[in-house]
Order: C-alpha cells, then structure tokens, then sequence
C-alpha cells in the first residue's frame, strides 16, 4: 500500500512538469518573460498604442510616458523599428511580445535612488548568434550545393537532357541539387558565372563585398558559355554577344538572392549586358523549410476571424507597404499585432489591393514569406523569417532623417551624397531600392518629396552612363573628390582599381563597354561643374504623377511667384492652390578620353521648402 502512494505520488510529479512543459510550448511569450514581470504592479497597466515603423528608442519613450515605467533600448537595437497596434493590453504583455517579434530579452537597470527600477530591451551573445546561424546555415548548404548542382547540368548537357527533361522528377523536386542543376541547364550564362563563385567568393558577397571579375580571366569554355543561347525560349534578350569584357556578383538580401551582371565588350556588332539571380536556400531548421510560405493561416485565425471585413469600406485600398498592411488586419479583425520591420528590405507592396476580408489580408502580408507568425492569446506577432539580412541592409531612421531634412528644407545635398557612399554597398544598394519605392508612392500622390527620392534611386541604385561617372566619383578618395567638385580635372587611372569601377558607357550609342576597357590603355580625367538655381515649383503634379522634377510645374530660374502664377494660369490653364520654394543644384560630370572623346551627363539635386498659398 506504502508503494502505492510513492507510485502514485511519482504520477502526479511527473504529470504536473508534463503540464507545465506543455503551457511553456503554447505560450510563445514564456522565454521573453522575466520574473520581475510578474511582481512589478506597474507593468499590469493597459496600454493602448499605433505605430507604424517607429524606432524602438521611440516607441519606448512614448510608453514610458504613458505608463510612468522607465523603459529604453540598448544603443545596438535602438534604431530597429516596430509595426505595434494594440488596444487595452498590459503594459507586461507588449514588452515581451515586443522581445517575442525581435528576438531579444529584457534586463532590469537599477533605478536611481528612491526610484523604482527600469527596463532595458537588448540582445543577448545567444540571440546574436542564432541570428548569424540560421544565415550560416544557408550559406553553408549553398557552397556544398552549388559544385554538385554543376556538375549535374554538366552530365544533363552531355546527355543532350532538354525540355521537360531539364526540370527534376516530382519525388525530387524539393532536391536542392536537383532544383540548381535545372536553372544551370536552362541559363547557361548563369552556369558560367556560377563556376566563379567558390566558397571564398561566396563569403566575400555575403559579408556585403561586391565581387568582379575581368573577362581577360576567363577560360576558352566560360566564355563560350557567357555568350552561348539558352536550350529553352526565354524572355531574357538573345542580343548580348560578343566577349565578355567584365562579370560583376553582389548579394541582394532584400530578395535572399545573389545576382550577377556580365557586360560584354563593344565592338564588331558585340556589346550589351545580361542579369540574372540565384536564390539563396532557404533554413532548413525554419518554420517553413521552402522558398515559398507554408504557413497554415488557421492557426493564425480562427475561421471566424478570417472572413472579418471592414463593412463601411467600399474598394479596399491599393499600394499599401508591409507596414500598413499588417495594421489593417489589426483593425479587421480587430486583434494586436507587433511586429519588427526593416523598410529597406521590406519594400514590397501591394498593387492589386489590400484584401477584402482578414483571409485574403493575412494571404498577401505572408505571400513574401518575410514573417514566421505566432498568436498569444489576441496578439499576433510577426517575427522576421530573414533577420540577419534585414537587419545587414537596415540604415537608422534618424541617419536618412538627418540627410534630407535641414531645417524648413526637405531635400538632397552633395554632402548628404558622400556620406550614403560611404555605407556599405548592400546598405547603398538598400537605401537606393526603398526610395525608388518612396518615389513610387510619393509619385502616385503628386507629392513633390517623389523627386527627391527619385534622385537617390537613381545615384544609389540604378545602372547606367550618368550614374556610374556619379560612381566613380564617389570611388574616388575625398580630397580628389572635392577637388573635381570644386572644378578641377583629376586623372583617375592613379586612384581606380578595375576590379571596383563601375560600368560605364563611353563609346557611340548602342556600343557600351566597361570603363576597365579604357584603363589602363589611356588617361581619363573627370571633372565637374556646379550652378544653383532658385524656382517655384506648384504643389501639383504636371502628368498625373511624378517621377523627377519634369513631373512639377516649375518656375524658371529668376521667374517672380507672381509672374509664374499668372504665366501657368492665363498660358498653361492650370490654377494652383500652393506653391514651394525649389533649390536647384546642377551639376555635370565630364568624363574626358584621348580616344574616345567625352560625355557630360547631368544631375539635378533638388531641395524644397515648405508649401505657401497661392495668396501669398
């Protein structure tokens, strides 16, 4: 009978850790809480709060004034920012939903004397390091992968493998060799540029460096593959020929992928460029092993929850970013939702409109499958499923406040210019993709913030001619660069390094090769020319939209506000209801060669002043 009750005894001990293993499992929030949560009365309080993209250093101010609850964040996480909307939630809750969505955890700082303690959000050595693994990972799969999947295309091409004998049998269509070997097949231009990339190569592009290659270091049969066509009809251009002149590799985190350029050398009816990508693997270990999102949304929402509607709303909006989108399922359904978000990666959008109902909402927020989502209690927080590339590409708010705002001023500055320079090129290349997005939307509005962001997207992100003189001037070191600023001609040759120039196109149209066929076989001097002109500019959009300072109705330089008011009223029919002040800095790179002549391409930078009334 004593037995018995040890046994029995034993049962419920081993049952009650079963239990309270099982509440740990369905609590996403557990490892995020502290013990001190549940003992400080403060913390109990509801909170109400929206925010959209705040930094977090932000949003905890805001709280603390709310709540009376000393909270800040650590100098590392301060600039990370928040998707947050909740209603009456405790004060206890958000913060470790908040650490929940970031992967952090939160410390008590003692407070000053008499003063209850406060409470800091930072990182831990562990969280760190789970972040750099769940990359490592891939980066690891990828170079044991990628000689296996060449050698693959390899035998197919041998074997004379076409068509529908390209793509993997459909037991092994989640091989990842399998998956590789049929895009090599199918590009042999990328199969070319793929042999380059040893596992040296692949750390180098993942550590943020953009790596090229000169076409004089190819062999006979990689050239021939960089010019062959492809087995298969494709929509890439067939006109690039000729011989390679230089293959440009560099990683794109905001689409998890690496992706190469090939620029072929003019001459003899040759010339042109060719771009194309392959996808990182995605993490084995992550919720949702594919490249695409297998999130089962019933267990984000309940049936119910799912065909929530906003009932007053006629045509759902259209364009909205990530951010917004996340916050309509908030007010939908209505439920909190906090989640991190990284606009400079995050970029997308939502064309085609934001979902009728909570189901088709939730659908389009996960079709990028940026987010792993998980529900505590009537919170949804979204956790990004590609943190460590977010957070490579992400540049501080404050940082890109500080370069355009400057007083009443909204705008671009050459120095604002040298300093984006001088981020790291997946940063540069980051900031360039968000604000050719932000010129997208700003465009659509008519609002003349587009040109400005159109400027920055075309000298951080885009390729060509003019942008790659803008280019070279900034690969220049800063004395040189001040001094073609101020007027005087610099010889480039003794500074470039051809493995890091840009492209440029310096012979006659249609025949574009690369700057390093120039160097080191003559000089090339640049030099530059600046004018700063003052305008108005009418608060409205000339076409309907705006894509750079030819989309605004713009005074000419000298022109009175009064006199442009009555030219674009009695000449150009258009009445206007406010006015801004334009600052426009000019200037013309001139790229000078014994050989091939010059070009003078030129950039306007544009700086706005706040909008007036026509009645002024």
């Amino acid at each position: 009978m004593h037995a018995l009750r040890w046994i029995a005894l034993l049962v419920c001990i081993i049952a009650g850790f079963s239990r309270a293993g099982a509440a740990q499992q369905q609590d996403p929030l557990h490892d995020y809480r502290l013990p001190q949560f549940s003992t400080d009365a403060r913390l109990r309080q509801p909170v109400t709060c929206t925010a959209l993209g705040t930094p977090l250093t932000d949003l905890l101010k805001r709280l603390s004034g709310q709540t009376g609850v000393s909270l800040r964040a650590s100098q590392r996480v301060a600039q990370w920012r928040a998707v947050v909307r909740v209603e009456n939630l405790p004060l206890v809750e958000l913060m470790a939903s908040l650490a929940a969505a970031f992967d952090l955890s939160w410390r008590v700082l003692p407070g000053k004397e008499g003063q209850p303690p406060a409470y800091e959000i930072y990182q831990t050595p562990a969280q760190a390091q789970r972040e750099r693994e769940s990359f490592e990972r891939r980066v690891q799969i990828l170079e044991r992968a990628l000689p296996q999947a060449l050698a693959e295309a390899q035998r197919r091409v041998e074997k004379g493998e076409t068509g529908a004998d390209l793509f993997p049998p459909a037991d092994r269509r989640d091989d990842l060799v399998q998956q590789y070997a049929s895009s090599l097949v199918i590009r042999p231009k990328l199969r070319a540029a793929a042999m380059l990339l040893t596992p040296q190569v692949i750390r180098r592009l993942v550590q943020g460096e953009d790596v090229y290659f000169s076409g004089d270091r190819l062999s006979t049969q990689q050239q021939n593959l960089f010019t062959a066509a492809s087995p298969t009809p494709s929509s890439m251009s067939g006109a690039v020929q000729g011989q390679v002149a230089l293959v440009r590799w560099q990683h794109q985190p905001w689409y998890s992928q690496l992706h190469v350029s090939i620029r072929y050398r003019a001459g003899n009816g040759g010339g042109g460029s060719y771009g194309t990508n392959l996808l990182l693997p995605p993490d084995p270990q992550s919720s949702s092993p594919r490249w695409y999102d297998t999130t089962d949304i019933r267990t984000v929402l309940r049936q119910d929850e799912l065909r929530r509607a906003l009932p007053e709303e006629g045509t759902p909006p259209k364009h909205l970013t990530v951010a917004e989108a996340i916050h309509r399922l908030s007010v939908m359904v209505p439920i909190n939702v906090v989640a991190e978000y990284y606009p400079l990666s995050m970029h997308f959008t939502y064309p085609s409109g934001a979902g009728r109902n909570a189901q088709e909402v939730l659908q389009i927020i996960l079709s990028p499958a940026l987010y792993d989502i998980r529900r505590a209690g009537n919170t949804l927080i979204f956790a990004a499923r590609r943190r460590y590339e977010h957070r490579l590409c992400d540049v501080p708010a404050c940082q890109i406040r500080r370069w355009l705002h400057s007083g009443e001023w909204f705008g671009l500055r050459v120095q604002s210019l040298r300093e984006m320079y001088q981020l790291p090129p997946i940063q540069r290349r980051a900031l360039g993709l968000w604000a050719s997005k932000e010129c997208d939307r700003f465009g659509r509005e008519g609002d003349y913030r587009a040109v400005v962001y159109a400027s920055i997207s075309d000298l951080l992100y885009a390729e060509g001619t003019a942008v790659g003189l803008w280019r070279l001037l900034m690969a220049l070191p800063p004395a040189a660069q001040l001094r073609v600023l101020s007027g005087q001609p610099v010889t480039v040759n003794e500074f470039a390094q051809v493995g890091n120039l840009p492209l440029i196109d310096v012979s006659p149209p249609f025949f574009p090769f690369a700057l390093a066929d120039l160097l080191p076989r003559e000089a090339v001097r640049l030099q530059a020319t600046r004018e700063v002109t003052q305008h108005w500019a009418c608060d409205k959009a000339r076409f309907g939209s705006i894509d750079g300072l030819h989309g605004l109705w713009l005074s000419k330089p000298g022109e009175s506000l009064t006199a442009f008011r009555r030219r674009l009223r009695e000449q150009e029919k258009v009445n206007c209801e406010r006015f801004v002040q334009v600052e426009v800095e000019t200037i013309r790179l001139r790229l000078l060669t014994v050989k091939s002549g010059r070009i003078e391409p030129e950039f306007a930078l544009a700086r706005f002043k706040q909008a007036v009334p026509a009645s002024r």
